[in-house]
């Protein structure tokens, strides 16, 4: 029997759009990754973000994590109609 207290969660504000925008992103980096046959720990040595302004800010917020979690070495960020990461440049594997 579990016996144990549940956690009480803590009291965070945050901006739901910030976890939204991250996650799209990094679904498009995992499937580069994936895509080309590569590890999800395959360092990115490069990749462009292209989203509306105001995902741009949440993502911008979030840019820490993502360079982190995605392994991403550069990331440039470019105003557009709609979230799209492009220009992912993967680093090379010991099998490439």
């Amino acid at each position: 029997m579990h016996t144990a207290e549940w956690p009480v969660p803590l009291d965070l504000d945050g901006d739901p759009a910030v976890l939204i925008a991250a996650s799209a992103a990094l679904i498009s980096i995992r499937r580069a990754k994936t895509k080309a046959k590569a590890s999800q720990k395959t360092a990115v040595l490069s990749a462009t973000i292209t989203a509306p302004a105001a995902t741009l800010a949440a993502l911008r917020l979030a840019e820490g994590d993502l360079r982190a979690v995605g392994r991403i070495a550069e990331l440039t960020f470019t105003e557009g109609a709609e979230l799209a990461v492009t220009g992912i440049e993967l680093a090379p594997t010991e099998e490439s």
